[in-house]
């Protein structure tokens, strides 16, 4: 049978290891031999001197030996975020080193990858190309009824979503929209439920109504301004620049729909399967980090503003419509109520329950 390419490695070490110390120990003999005839004072000196360069030889070739045998045995987990503020969590255990610790217990470290949309997350799940990422409610949801073997492992958000119109539109409530233009970010998205959640409970058909346009979130501020649309849908902390730039935020998402899961980070069951220790400690050090950033906003939000890149007022004025809950777990009622929704409009083919969407067993233990 073949050896592994490491075990050569090791036994050549192994090799070298036992060869230098025969080596010291022999020279400590002869330099011993060698000065018998001179006084016992320069004699112990010598024996004194070769001793601690065995003892340093062993240390050298006992970490030589331990560092390719770690290497070889440590595995990787591929963790994927985006940019937003559902993930202050992630840029405060990033910020304070807390992943690496329980990770390397569990024998991994992490290879961490910016994908700043949740389609874009699923597809590289999708491709074995990440094992754990962020994903927004409706990603996941719609991800998973198009086939994706993926379940959600903890909530990294709730609400969080506006619809925003022109300042100087003269629209001020949702029943208003009728005839409109709204952006929409993508179809089936969280953005894409939340207005049309909107629209139905104003008495809007979202589906004859109104004409919805999808342009990327980025894009959207630059097209309302521009009067291409007339309301735009996004997320936190997008909502608040295009407020702060001159919008008026008609509707938040917790106003339309309260307390309804956004945000997840969801695993492959292939991961969940054959790296479950690696995904209980990120799950569980994500929740460490969401109590501390409930019990911490100051810092959090400086922290929150270094990770994004956007003024702390920006990050202030976002803050109020993100909300959190302190033990990470997902909502049954909501899961199934958004994936009952993307039936009902024909996003997904099959109905889902949130049982088989759901995966709670890596969440801490409630105490």
């Amino acid at each position: 049978m073949v050896k592994p390419l490491s075990e050569h490695y090791v036994e050549i070490i192994v090799s070298i290891g036992f060869n230098l110390n025969s080596i010291m120990v022999d020279l400590a003999h002869r330099l011993v031999c060698r000065n018998k005839v001179g006084s016992d004072a320069n004699t112990e000196k010598a024996i004194m001197k070769m001793s601690r360069c065995v003892l340093l030889s062993t240390i050298l070739i006992s970490t030589l030996l331990a560092a390719p045998l770690v290497t070889a045995q440590q595995k990787t987990i591929r963790f994927a975020h985006q940019k937003n503020l559902f993930m202050a969590p992630v840029f405060v255990a990033l910020e304070k080193g807390w992943f690496t610790e329980p990770l390397a217990k569990a024998g991994y470290k992490m290879d961490r990858r910016e994908i700043n949309v949740g389609p874009a997350v699923a597809e590289a799940m999708a491709a074995n190309q990440i094992d754990i990422g962020q994903m927004g409610m409706a990603v996941i949801v719609t991800s998973v009824g198009r086939g994706l073997p993926a379940r959600i492992v903890v909530n990294t958000g709730i609400a969080g979503e506006g619809v925003v119109v022109r300042g100087d539109s003269g629209i001020t409530k949702m029943g208003e929209l009728r005839g409109k233009t709204i952006a929409i970010p993508s179809k089936g998205n969280m953005q894409d439920f939340i207005v049309r959640r909107g629209l139905e409970k104003a008495g809007i058909d979202p589906a004859k109504d109104v004409k919805f346009v999808e342009i990327a979130a980025p894009d959207q501020k630059q097209a309302l301004m521009a009067k291409l649309v007339d309301a735009v849908t996004l997320w936190e902390p997008l909502v608040t620049d295009v407020v702060l730039a001159g919008g008026h935020l008609l509707a938040s998402g917790q106003e339309i729909d309260p307390n309804h899961d956004n945000d997840t980070i969801s695993a492959s069951e292939e991961a969940i399967k054959n790296h479950p220790e690696a995904v209980r400690a990120i799950v569980q050090t994500v929740v460490q980090a969401q109590q501390w950033v409930m019990d911490n906003p100051e810092e959090a939000k400086t922290i929150s503003a270094k990770y994004l890149g956007l003024p702390r007022a920006t990050i202030d004025a976002a803050w109020k419509n993100v909300y959190r809950r302190r033990d990470g777990q997902p909502s049954p009622q909501s899961t199934q109520e958004f994936a009952d929704f993307l039936f009902k409009w024909g996003y997904i083919k099959n109905k889902l329950t949130a049982t088989a969407l759901i995966d709670g067993q890596f969440l801490p233990k409630a105490k």
